[in-house]
């Protein structure tokens, strides 16, 4: 009787726990984000071709948008195209910082 009301607290909180985390992107630059994409990085801090979530919409100068991620937290690869098509990649640990700045 315990045993499966365990298996029922935990199929509770898996939902929960398989939600990631959120990581809040600022955009400081002079033009808008138009997307995003966050990958993971390995020991040798090597991006893994795995994506953890990311946005695909605008992101106009001056405001923020919330990023969910289907992952923990860890070491991360963000790649951020402007709408100019540049491409910007930034290592962040979302371990320590879950907000990304965008400057160009």
């Amino acid at each position: 009787m315990r045993a499966a009301f365990l298996v029922f607290l935990l199929l509770l909180a898996s939902p929960a726990l398989a939600q990631g985390l959120t990581l809040q992107l600022v955009n400081e630059a002079s033009q808008p984000v138009s997307s995003l994409n966050l990958f993971p990085l390995d020991e040798d801090g090597e991006f893994i071709e795995d994506n953890l979530g990311g946005i695909s919409d605008d992101v106009a100068p001056g405001t923020k948008a919330r990023v969910r991620l289907s992952s923990e937290c860890g070491p991360m690869l963000a790649v951020v195209m402007l709408k100019d098509a540049s491409e910007l990649r930034l290592n962040l640990d979302t371990c320590r910082n879950r907000t990304l700045v965008v400057r160009d």
